[in-house]
């Protein structure tokens, strides 16, 4: 149809602006910041604990579990929880994250929408069969596809709709629905699988039509206050309706929950005793009703809203980036993690559980096993000394061989000394040229619509174990401190009114030409994404090159977005000719791995960050 190739054409200018680094001017609509400070929350809110061995799960296996995913470089877990019988048996945070924030996502909020329809279900207000123009009915358009008027709600939530309409096209809109329902069908809806964030996002409209409710709204008494799972956040659309798809933050443990939930066949054990949250034949129809994803892969299937795991009758919530809940009905057993993977859906984290929580697993047993507290004494030591980042990580303490035997149990806190090739940089002021290179990692600019200025200056401060920044970036100034040579310290950045909590770690190093230089890595803590910094100084100091790196990958990021694309007819073929065509992959370069050069003005005081504003990395 014509509007799809608008739709098209206006996607193509969308990402030549940002080839071209102008990134102001990416989206229609402007960035909106979230009125509510993020605060970190350990509450556990009703779920019980246990040690693995009270649920027959020996602690060693889940100690090799947890190394596993350590040891795993192409995975970069930020939090893990187990749950057996119930309880929670193991949970471990890489430093600096933390399970008390809640966590981008991304796609495992498609989960949720699943949940909430079968509430809708249950409720009355819709059904599975219900077409879906005939709950927008007052969308007058000039062209309607009839393939798209015979779209339902069960096609929705099984990606079999075929809608053209995807989420990267939604970035140059303001109504989603009405170019939802402008477009085209790839194929007969219902007969083929189509995987496409923006049914999910049409699901999230469709129950803001039937119950006259935001989204989060209707689910507080009918899920999360039942469930103890605090009030989320889920960003909304440029006409203020959830995203659906994605935009959801959750906790990890409350990850778990939801895939408890759904393992008890909607059923939960609340205050005033157990309760059907959700009708258990949703639940069967969300799992068992499964199309196939793949002709090549028998073990593909996608249901309402939810994936099939490679294990029978296990399935999974999942987000891209390495966010997943994995159910395990055969042990009785939920795993919920987030990450900042390089992976749509499976990867690594996926292999390493079904190889851990597989059918034969020798770690699990039926019957609880006899205690073991060395086992779970090195259980606790492995959560203990997680890193996101391997590099920041300090060396590991030497256990004790009789530590019954010590003294005292309370640790002795001795920092680390500043390195002596970063003393001279102490209180030094560096102001800084270049069109590109901000503190936030690209690919979250881009999720988020944010767009912050480039580092225009910046002061270094160092005390024992600590390295502080002052950043200025346009009219915005912000003060980061990283632990160095030590433990990661916890912060929070704020951009265009909108605060981000951080996690920070630096290195003294060199280049590969024996400058000094320092390594910085900001993790944003509710985020997959991490920036990595390198001030290279030179002509004795005098002197500053600011490399700048993310991890994820932007051209990973890059590659998943072009992929959505390569789905579309020959729209990522056009968008790479005009890269050809316009010798923009030098360009791209410059803002997808900036630098920034800078030269040493004069010295100011040290800064130091506002007590308030840090805590460290095992406070919360």
């Amino acid at each position: 149809m014509i509007l799809d190739f608008v739709s098209q054409m206006k996607t193509v200018n969308l990402l030549m602006s940002l080839v071209q680094g102008n990134l102001e001017h990416c989206t229609p609509y402007p960035f909106v910041p979230n009125p509510e400070k993020p605060l970190p929350d350990r509450s556990l809110y009703g779920l019980e604990t246990s040690t693995p061995e009270a649920q027959g799960v020996e602690s060693a296996w889940m100690n090799g579990f947890f190394c596993a995913l350590r040891d795993c470089c192409s995975i970069h877990v930020h939090s893990v929880a187990v749950l057996r019988h119930g309880k929670l048996i193991a949970e471990g945070s890489f430093k600096p994250y933390t399970a008390a924030y809640p966590h981008m996502q991304f796609s495992l909020s498609k989960s949720v929408v699943g949940m909430a329809v079968g509430l809708a279900v249950q409720e009355g207000r819709l059904s599975v069969e219900n077409r879906l123009v005939d709950f927008f009915a007052d969308a007058h358009l000039p062209f309607r596809s009839q393939k798209l008027g015979q779209v339902t709600v069960k096609h929705l939530l099984q990606m079999t709709a075929g809608v053209k309409y995807n989420e990267v096209f939604s970035e140059t809109d303001r109504d989603w629905v009405r170019g939802y329902l402008a477009s085209d069908c790839a194929f007969e809806p219902g007969t083929d699988f189509y995987y496409n964030s923006m049914n999910s996002y049409m699901l999230s409209a469709i129950l803001r039509k039937v119950t006259g409710e935001p989204l989060v709204t209707y689910l507080m008494p009918r899920l999360f206050e039942p469930m103890q799972i605090p009030k989320p956040r889920w960003d909304v659309c440029p006409m203020g309706i959830e995203k659906g798809g994605w935009g959801l933050y959750l906790r990890t443990i409350d990850m778990a929950k939801l895939g408890q939930l759904y393992l008890q066949n909607g059923r939960w054990k609340c205050a005033d005793g157990w309760r059907q949250l959700v009708a258990e034949q949703w639940v069967r129809d969300s799992v068992n009703g499964m199309v196939q994803t793949s002709p090549d892969c028998r073990d593909s299937g996608y249901g309402y809203q939810l994936w099939r795991f490679p294990i029978e009758k296990a399935f999974q919530y999942s987000g891209v980036y390495g966010q997943h809940v994995i159910v395990l009905p055969h042990l009785d057993a939920v795993v919920a993690l987030t990450s900042g993977s390089q992976t749509f859906v499976t990867d690594e984290a996926s292999t390493i559980i079904a190889q851990y929580f597989a059918r034969d697993a020798q770690g699990f047993h039926k019957e609880p096993l006899p205690p073991n507290l060395r086992a779970v004494r090195r259980l606790q030591e492995t959560l203990s000394h997680l890193y996101a980042v391997g590099q920041t990580a300090p060396p590991e303490a030497p256990r004790a061989a009789f530590p019954f035997l010590r003294k005292s149990r309370v640790p002795t806190l001795t920092l680390p000394p500043v390195p002596a090739c970063v003393q001279p940089l102490d209180g030094r002021t560096y102001h800084l040229e270049g069109s590109f290179g901000s503190v936030m990692p690209l690919a979250l600019q881009i999720f988020t619509n944010n767009f912050p200025p480039a580092v225009r200056e910046v002061t270094f401060g160092f005390t024992p174990g600590m390295c502080h920044l002052c950043l200025r970036c346009g009219e915005e100034n912000n003060t980061l401190s990283a632990g160095l040579e030590n433990e990661p310290f916890r912060g929070s950045l704020t951009y265009s009114g909108e605060t981000y909590p951080v996690g920070c770690s630096a290195r003294a190093t060199t280049d590969e030409e024996g400058r000094p230089a320092l390594q910085l890595y900001v993790s944003f803590l509710q985020t997959p994404f991490t920036r990595v910094m390198k001030f290279i100084f030179y002509d004795e100091t005098e002197k500053l090159l600011i490399r700048f790196d993310e991890q994820p990958s932007l051209s990973e990021s890059t590659e998943m977005l072009l992929d959505l694309l390569g789905s579309d007819g020959g729209i990522r073929t056009h968008f790479q000719e005009e890269i050809t065509k316009q010798k923009l992959r030098g360009q791209f370069r410059a803002v997808s791995l900036p630098k920034l050069h800078g030269v040493w003005q004069q010295a100011a005081q040290p800064p130091v960050a506002e007590e308030a504003e840090t805590v460290p990395a095992d406070g919360e």
